[in-house]
């Protein structure tokens, strides 16, 4: 790949990238990965857009998280972010939470292992009115454990945008209300 050239999406089972030498990934808009990241990505592992069952799921993962030490979490370090669309109870084995909350999101909470999530009630980001929850810790969590999880639907289908949970976790919920913001309108 040409520094600086935009890079396309594209349906694949996976795509490791490592190595870039500091290779510039721009895209045709403001991409929240290119502000997460610096825009300078040194490995990445992407997987999908792929069709499982009844759902959608794109991952995007660079490092390894650490959930007894979720300050080490944050960006440019690690980033494991995971997008899914269709049919999200199936995906993540848990019921749309809604308005439900048992826990105000706050600095400090992200440590320590999780057999449930806390869920923070309803948000209105970007127009689009959801669910946010801070997972269960992984493996109770699956695929998205120890992510702050914003869950919406809209004209009849469910969509949900995660990524690993850092300290502090306000900052953490600022950049994915900015990945949130970055998606299309349904």
């Amino acid at each position: 790949m040409q520094r600086g050239a935009l890079m396309a999406l594209t349906v694949s089972t996976a795509l490791a990238v490592t190595g870039c030498g500091g290779s510039t990934v721009k895209s045709r808009t403001r991409s929240p990965l290119r502000q997460v990241t610096g825009g300078i990505l040194h490995s990445l592992v992407v997987t999908g857009p792929r069709h499982v069952n009844q759902f959608w799921v794109f991952d995007l993962q660079h490092g390894a998280p650490s959930d007894s030490k979720p300050q080490r979490n944050r960006p440019p370090g690690v980033l494991h972010m995971t997008f899914y669309a269709g049919d999200v109870r199936e995906a993540i084995g848990m019921a749309y939470p809604g308005v439900r909350h048992n826990a105000t999101l706050r600095n400090g909470i992200a440590a320590g292992k999780r057999a449930k999530p806390l869920l923070f009630g309803s948000v209105t980001w970007s127009g689009h009115m959801g669910a946010l929850f801070l997972a269960p810790s992984y493996p109770s969590g699956g695929q998205i454990g120890g992510h702050l999880v914003f869950w919406w639907r809209a004209h009849g289908t469910n969509y949900l945008m995660s990524i690993h949970a850092w300290e502090p976790l306000t900052e953490c919920s600022s950049v994915l209300r900015r990945v949130v913001a970055s998606a299309p309108s349904t």
